[in-house]
């Protein structure tokens, strides 16, 4: 249960980061509009800030919508499966989500290591700033993707438990 609990703030704090992201975005996007269509005078850092944040915004936005089981998924073959099947594709699927998320974690912080001098010449900020959302990234899926294992596998010993 502390997983779980743990599973969920995380997810909150995400949401809430987005959201910020998402809104910061909007304002980066109009005021580059407005400077480049209303005075004439364009912002030459405005595209990169809009485009690195939509990084982010997809990202985190993608662990929040794991967490939540809202991902589309093709259940056509799934569902003809009995439950205890159905349960134990799911488990398995999220053991290969699990895979992913570790890989994604891990080579976003070598990515990480390997940007580290590289700078953004509009922001001039270092790039490791947005290659950072990669293991956090990986993070977030790993924490929820363990927390719904946990709950299937529940859920598997409650049908093994019902059927016999």
């Amino acid at each position: 249960m502390a997983w779980h609990r743990f599973s969920l703030f995380l997810c909150r704090a995400a949401n809430g980061f987005v959201v910020g992201l998402l809104c910061i975005m909007s304002l980066d996007i109009l005021t580059g509009v407005f400077f480049r269509y209303v005075l004439v005078k364009p912002l030459p850092w405005s595209e990169d800030l809009g485009r690195y944040l939509m990084v982010w915004i997809a990202l985190f936005g993608a662990g929040v919508v794991m967490q939540k089981r809202g991902h589309v998924a093709v259940t056509v073959i799934v569902d003809r499966l009995p439950f205890r099947g159905r349960v134990g594709l799911q488990i398995v699927s999220k053991f290969l989500v699990l895979g992913f998320a570790l890989t994604m974690g891990y080579l976003g912080v070598q990515l990480l290591l390997h940007m580290m001098p590289q700078v953004s010449p509009t922001l001039r900020i270092r790039m490791t700033w947005v290659y950072l959302g990669f293991p956090f990234y990986g993070f977030i899926l790993a924490v929820s993707t363990l927390d719904q294992i946990g709950e299937d596998i529940r859920q598997w010993r409650r049908a093994k438990g019902s059927t016999e």
